[in-house]
């Protein structure tokens, strides 16, 4: 009996097969980009079948914002964690904005092609706007609490920092699946100046 309280227990913490997909996908995704993965490339490390994802997710494109989604989220929570011992505002932003264009870029221009993809496809765009909010919502609230640990004055409204921050992340992530070309440095520090302009007194 208590062999097969283990195994239920065991059962209850693998993650679903859907949720494996979108792991699997992520990864793939983010290293070599949503147009040169295959459904069977998906598939294979979580011993699924191409007709699971289209079961799951109505194909590519469906698994692809699901991951993306998630990614975006999950690089946001890290880029946080990852400032929090930055010494002034500025410091913190620029860091932010290294992790987002740096280790964090593959998500960041996954989410920026899902947010093409709802805009193309209206099955899409609620879970994109969802995240979008999710997004707002967590970065307003770790932008409270970093001014509150740390005693910096905002001179402007959490919401609008947050929302004027990931705007420019975004539209430097469009710019570049648009051209191509790697984020530059220049654009980069462009943002960091921006941001502290509407951070100033």
């Amino acid at each position: 009996m208590r062999a097969r309280i283990v195994s239920f227990e065991r059962a209850k913490r693998q993650p679903s097969t859907r949720s494996q997909l979108i792991e699997s996908g992520l990864k793939l995704f983010a290293q070599h980009g949503v147009d040169n993965v295959t459904l069977s490339a998906v598939a294979e490390p979580v011993g699924a079948y191409p007709n699971q994802i289209t079961h799951h997710f109505g194909g590519k494109d469906g698994l692809f914002v699901e991951a993306a989604c998630r990614g975006v989220l999950r690089i946001a929570k890290k880029a946080e964690t990852r400032t929090r011992k930055s010494a002034t505002p500025e410091e913190h932003t620029r860091a932010l904005v290294s992790y987002l264009l740096g280790p964090g870029a593959p998500f960041v221009m996954m989410f920026a092609e899902a947010m093409l993809i709802g805009r193309r496809n209206e099955k899409y765009r609620e879970l994109v706007t969802q995240t979008l909010d999710l997004l707002h919502e967590a970065g307003e609230a770790a932008m409270v609490d970093t001014y509150m640990r740390t005693g910096w004055k905002a001179h402007a409204t959490a919401s609008a920092i947050t929302r004027g921050f990931w705007a420019a992340i975004f539209g430097l992530a469009v710019e570049k699946a648009a051209t191509g070309s790697a984020f530059e440095h220049e654009n980069a520090e462009a943002v960091v100046l921006m941001m502290i302009k509407i951070n100033a007194p």
